[in-house]
């Protein structure tokens, strides 16, 4: 067998036939669809109400500081007065200035004060009247009789001689 020219030998591919497989191709791209100018205008609404929402917490958060700030200073300004009159308190009921003010009210010093057992009341010691000098201030006892009020220059001021409102203070 000989082969003249570019002639070549057909193959038998009738044994080998195999199943056709549908042929590939590039699909052709989705249209392109602009967005809608609802869609965009939503977006616009949401993006604008969370900036809104955004400023008004803020701004409640700088009221809510500033009232803050406000009750602290209110706060410190009331712990400095409560802590004068905690001084005064200290001051007016040492020792010396609650005799003095009883000296002021006409009181004088007991020396023997009364005992009295309180479960049953029985008395241990028996009051004494204290004896000293009555205050130039003081005010005369109820049942004295002693009617000579201007020397003191207080006369009749309908104050008893537990305080100005009768309840020793």
């Amino acid at each position: 067998m000989s082969i003249e020219g570019t002639a070549a030998k057909r193959l038998d591919t009738a044994a080998t036939t195999a199943p056709a497989s549908p042929r590939l191709r590039v699909a052709p791209p989705l249209p392109i669809r602009a967005p809608r100018p609802t869609f965009a205008a939503g977006v616009i609404v949401l993006v604008l109400i969370g900036v809104v929402g955004i400023l008004l917490i803020n701004t409640k958060t700088m009221e809510q500081s500033f009232k803050l700030d406000a009750l602290r200073d209110q706060q410190t300004a009331l712990d400095e007065e409560q802590q004068e009159l905690n001084q005064q308190l200290i001051q007016l009921s040492s020792p010396g200035n609650l005799e003095a003010a009883a000296r002021r009210l006409g009181l004088v010093r007991a020396d023997n004060p009364a005992m009295i057992r309180l479960p049953d009341g029985k008395i241990i010691r028996p009051p004494t009247p204290g004896e000293g000098p009555v205050s130039v201030t003081a005010q005369p006892a109820k049942g004295d009789g002693n009617t000579d009020q201007g020397k003191t220059g207080q006369g009749n001021t309908g104050q008893g001689a537990g305080g100005q409102n009768g309840t020793g203070q």
